[in-house]
């Protein structure tokens, strides 16, 4: 009896000995999976977060949209402000030069006056006590001096009139010249938070975007080693597969919403159609030629030529998605906009661009800026030879231009506010 029970617990060992090592193995499977729930679950909400972090940035990238609408509104305002005031010192050098050119045509008569007074001075007519005989000449003397000193004082009083208004010209002149140049400095600080403004809206959502597609990859990775542990634990797996569907669930409806929100954002808040007569000029300038005038090449202009000064801020007219922005042949850095309805904005001319093909933009936000030189581009067929940088704009519908006139505020004035 005593050999028969040490044989049965040396059995009873040996089969704990074989089945201890496969619930050791198991509980430790147990355990990962549940650290791999854990994760996943982390890495949901990871996701969930940084979806809410891409919401916001689209709204705060509107914010930015408005903002560099305005900056670049302002800094059109300066530029109309500014080229007032070049106009108007234009104005007093051309007022100066003729104040002088009038002095100096005086001169040479002041010149003979005085002259005349000199010699006058030194050989005075003699006295009548002197040579009674001479009265003649006394009279004449006399009579010469009666006609002589009213003119010169007439002349005299003339002459200050002028030379007092000449320095209140140059004063002018150097306070208008003062006033450019704090317009001047105000605007190029407009210019740099434009700048910075647009840095920022091109990096508010690619962040985002980038962690939350590394966040889905590492998920997606979790998800697969987990899956190969149900086959162990099947009760598991059901549950992980259900909640795993919820999330999908809830993923795709996110997504959804956030698609119809970003589609929202992206559609123009007018019909190009009907914004005529609502459009603001995309810069400040002068209009050179307007759509169907005679363009010097023996044919009929298709567009707008704007005159700007060096360095004008150029603004995109209506809402609407970048289809090229960069250099084209000799037309200098152009851009097209789709405004919707089969239409497009075409700008030309300009020396730079601070818009990305694809970009959805507001109207009124900055393409770019003109160059500083003399405009020397062939546009469109058009030769233009003018001292200052020209900005082309062109509207078409499907593939044929159409006259922009109707659309612009105050019909085809001029090119200002």
């Amino acid at each position: 009896m005593r050999r028969l029970g040490l044989t049965a617990a040396a059995a009873l060992l040996a089969l704990l000995a074989l089945l201890l090592p496969g619930a050791s193995l198991r509980a430790q499977e147990e355990q990962e999976l549940e650290t791999l729930r854990q994760q996943i679950e982390n890495a949901k909400a990871a996701e969930a977060r940084i979806a809410s972090e891409i919401a916001a940035a689209i709204q705060e990238q509107d914010d930015v949209a408005e903002k560099l609408a305005a900056i670049a509104k302002s800094i059109q305002a300066q530029e109309a402000v500014v080229g007032e005031s070049e106009a108007e010192l234009k104005r007093l050098a051309e007022e100066r030069v003729i104040l002088l050119a009038s002095l100096g045509e005086k001169q040479d008569m002041l010149s003979e006056l005085l002259a005349g007074l000199q010699r006058l001075e030194q050989n005075p007519p003699p006295a009548l006590v002197v040579r009674p005989d001479d009265i003649l000449s006394a009279l004449r003397g006399a009579m010469l001096l009666g006609t002589i000193v009213p003119e010169l004082d007439e002349e005299a009083k003339a002459l200050s009139l002028k030379l007092d208004e000449l320095r209140q010209i140059e004063a002018t002149i150097r306070t208008r010249k003062e006033e450019v140049a704090a317009e001047v400095q105000r605007l190029e600080a407009a210019r740099a938070d434009m700048a910075r403004l647009v840095v920022q809206k091109k990096a508010l959502v690619s962040r985002s975007t980038a962690e939350l597609d590394a966040e889905r990859q590492r998920t997606a990775a979790l998800a697969d080693k987990a899956r190969s542990l149900k086959q162990l634990l099947a009760d598991l797996a059901e549950e992980r597969r259900r909640q795993e569907a919820e999330a999908a669930e809830r993923q795709a409806a996110e997504e959804l919403e956030r698609r119809r929100q970003e589609e929202l954002r992206r559609r123009p808040r007018l019909e190009f159609a009907q914004a005529k007569g609502k459009l603001a000029f995309p810069a400040q300038g002068q209009l050179l030629r307007r759509y169907g005038e005679p363009d010097g090449l023996g044919g009929q202009s298709q567009g707008l030529m704007i005159a700007t000064r060096a360095g004008a801020q150029v603004t995109v007219p209506a809402d609407g998605k970048v289809e090229f922005a960069g250099p084209f042949r000799s037309y200098g850095q152009l851009v097209i906009i789709n405004p919707g309805g089969g239409y497009r904005v075409l700008l030309a001319g300009m020396d730079k661009v601070t818009v990305n093909v694809g970009e959805f933009l507001r109207a009124g936000e900055p393409v770019g800026e003109m160059g500083s030189g003399p405009a020397s581009v062939t546009l469109f067929g058009e030769v233009v030879q003018d001292e200052r940088p020209v900005l082309y704009v062109e509207f078409r519908n499907s593939t044929e231009a159409i006259d922009s006139g109707p659309w612009w505020i105050g019909g085809m004035k001029e090119a200002r506010g």
